[in-house]
Parts: C-alpha cells; sequence; structure tokens
C-alpha cells in the first residue's frame, strides 16, 4: 500500500513540473501597445522616461500578427489585420507613444510617426505609412535620422525579443 501511494505521488509530481513548465514557455509573446500616459526627458525631447510609461490595456499589435523579425533590418513582418490596427489609428504629426512589451514587460519605447511629419524626433520611431506598402514595419532611431550630438538607447534587438522569435521560428537568419 505504502509503496502504491509512493508511486502516485512521484507521477504526480512529474505531472504537475512538467504541466508548469509548459505553461510558462508557451506564454511568452512580443506585443505593441499604445501608451495610455507617460513623460518626456528634458523640455524640448521626445525621449520618453520609460519608468513613468503606462500602456493600453489591450495591445494594437498582438504577437500572433506579428510574423517574423529581421534583427538586422529592424523590421516586423505583420499580418493584414497588423496594418489594418495601424492605419485606422490617427497619427498626428508629433507621433503617437508606444511600447514594446515581451513576456508583459515593457522592453523599449517608440512613436508612430508619420513621415508627412516636419518635427523631428529624438527617440526610437516607426512610419506607420511606410507599413501600409508591404506590411513591414521598421523601427528606427531618430527622425529623420540620428541627430549629432543624440544618444538614444538601442533596444530594438533586446535579448527578450530575440529569444521568443526565435523560439517560435518568427526570427529572420
Amino acid at each position: 500500500m505504502g509503496r502504491k501511494i509512493f508511486t502516485y505521488a512521484i507521477i504526480a509530481i512529474f505531472s504537475i513540473l512538467t504541466l508548469g513548465c509548459e505553461k510558462v514557455s508557451s506564454n511568452g509573446k512580443v506585443e505593441l501597445y499604445l501608451l495610455d500616459s507617460y513623460s518626456t526627458i528634458g523640455n524640448h525631447s521626445q525621449q520618453i522616461d520609460e519608468t513613468t510609461a503606462k500602456t493600453k490595456a489591450k495591445p494594437l499589435i498582438s504577437y500572433e500578427d506579428f510574423i517574423s523579425y529581421d534583427p538586422d533590418t529592424y523590421e516586423f513582418l505583420l499580418s493584414d489585420r497588423a496594418v489594418k490596427a495601424i492605419n485606422d489609428e490617427g497619427y498626428s504629426v508629433f507621433g503617437v507613444a508606444f511600447a514594446i512589451k515581451a513576456n508583459g514587460e515593457l522592453v523599449y519605447t517608440g512613436y508612430l510617426w508619420p513621415s508627412y511629419s516636419s518635427a523631428t524626433c529624438d527617440w526610437a520611431y516607426i512610419d506607420p505609412i511606410a507599413t501600409s506598402f508591404d506590411n513591414k514595419m521598421e523601427v528606427c532611431l531618430g527622425y529623420p535620422g540620428p541627430m549629432s550630438g543624440q544618444a538614444i538607447p538601442d533596444k530594438r534587438n533586446d535579448p527578450r525579443i530575440i529569444k521568443i522569435f526565435k523560439r517560435d521560428h518568427k526570427l529572420v537568419k
């Protein structure tokens, strides 16, 4: 009788551990959220103080809508549904703030900054108009380009993002 209970206990422990491990590994995803609120660093800067960034409850782009990521060009290939979601947003010439999250943790922030804007941006940005042409969403640093003397932290290839896309065979290499 004692041996039978011991055997069932061992089976139960292994089952719990196995199910627990599968659950943890399948939850990892990358998503793009619009920001509800945030503060910037400095008076004339778009650099977002990421400690103040609060995202909307639902992502603008869900993980299922990221088809692939190319770490060499910093381009996400998106589903048609994701491109439609981007196109349905209204864009100020000063951009709409977003956050990229991996496993629910904020990785980096930026702006959906339309190419018709004449304002400059000293932070990461995505041109939502260019995304419409080929479903590729490129994350760039500084609009219209990197500015002399400006340091923009480059978190586009954060290991958390790379690991998730690699795990799911969505990493272009």
